[in-house]
């Protein structure tokens, strides 16, 4: 029930909660909390991978002249060739890190899926899993 009404008596299901139904369900809310900051930095980094790519291009379409690249709080003068190697490199870094997001994303979901039929199946329309 996404709705957030109210269980009739007859819809009420009256199943005690055991301890492993408990692990279940707190499970359930750290794997849910875990998956929208998965999400939440998986966009962040897909953000920065699209400005890397960016770059890259501007580098790639350059005239060969030295450019300014930042260094933590410094700006260096390179060769725009240097400067695409970088600039490689922090693009394969950062999918790397989109592909073990994405990855964590699909394991969580999939033990949601696991723990959703588990609970639902012993709880019917009593528990709400779902997102609001």
């Amino acid at each position: 029930m996404s709705s957030g009404a109210m269980l009739t008596k007859d819809q009420e299901v009256d199943v005690e909660v055991s301890p492993h139904d408990q692990e279940s369900i707190n499970e359930f809310g750290r794997l849910n909390a875990r998956l929208h900051e998965a999400r939440g930095e998986n966009d962040s980094y897909k953000t920065r991978l699209e400005k890397l790519d960016d770059a890259c291009t501007e580098l790639m379409m350059g005239s060969g002249e030295n450019v300014w690249v930042l260094l933590g709080d410094a700006f260096i003068s390179c060769s725009e060739d240097d400067a695409t190697a970088l600039c490689e490199g922090q693009v394969e870094k950062v999918q790397e890190t989109v592909d073990k997001l994405e990855e964590e994303v699909k394991g969580i979901e999939d033990r949601q899926k696991e723990l959703k039929t588990e609970l639902y199946g012993r709880f019917g329309s009593s528990i709400n899993l779902e997102e609001a």
